[in-house]
């Protein structure tokens, strides 16, 4: 049978959960007990944590400003497919981050959602790294790719003539042949 620690000083704890200067396993670590323990013991207790702000710098969440398009510079095709394969495979690169590191984001959510009643954010947190999530975005991410490539692909030889012949006539199907062209017959 495990041995307990006789004295654990709680008054301290809470002062240093309260403080909210150490997350809740430094604190568990400083006193040689566990970080369940302590959650226990705050929710039971209602003990509410300070607001951290002077210690840590919320990351900037907020989208970077689109960059300034000029009215009268048009964007080509492929410059908009090689956009979008960037994009693509920026995501692709994300996905295999969550995917590579699903146990270490499963466990964090975990401690996040520990204090909830309800297990439904939980559920929904760990709905969003479950394997269909991940494979559905992998078909979305490559139906996208195929959609750039598709688009971006140089035009075929019957749709190359039938620009060259929208060019002459004039867009329309009805356009004049304008004058006729002689040829020389040797």
């Amino acid at each position: 049978m495990a041995s307990r620690k006789s004295s654990i000083d709680w008054a301290r704890i809470e002062l240093e959960y309260l403080a909210n200067e150490d997350s809740i396993r430094e604190i568990a670590d400083r006193h040689e007990i566990s970080d369940t323990a302590i959650r226990k013991r705050a929710k039971a207790e209602g003990w509410v944590r300070a607001v951290r702000t002077a210690n840590r710098r919320e990351p900037d969440r907020s989208p970077p400003p689109p960059p300034a398009i000029d009215p009268d510079k048009r964007r080509e095709p492929g410059e908009i497919a090689d956009d979008g394969r960037g994009i693509v495979g920026r995501m692709l690169d994300e996905l295999d981050t969550i995917t590579s590191r699903r146990g270490e984001l499963e466990d964090m959510i975990v401690d996040a959602t520990d204090g909830d009643e309800d297990d439904a954010r939980r559920d929904a947190m760990m709905k969003a790294v479950s394997l269909p999530v991940r494979a559905k975005t992998m078909q979305t991410l490559a139906l996208a790719l195929k959609t750039l490539n598709e688009a971006s692909a140089p035009q075929g030889k019957k749709a190359a003539q039938q620009e060259k012949a929208n060019a002459i006539g004039g867009g329309s199907r009805f356009a004049g042949l304008g004058p006729p062209k002689l040829k020389a017959v040797t």
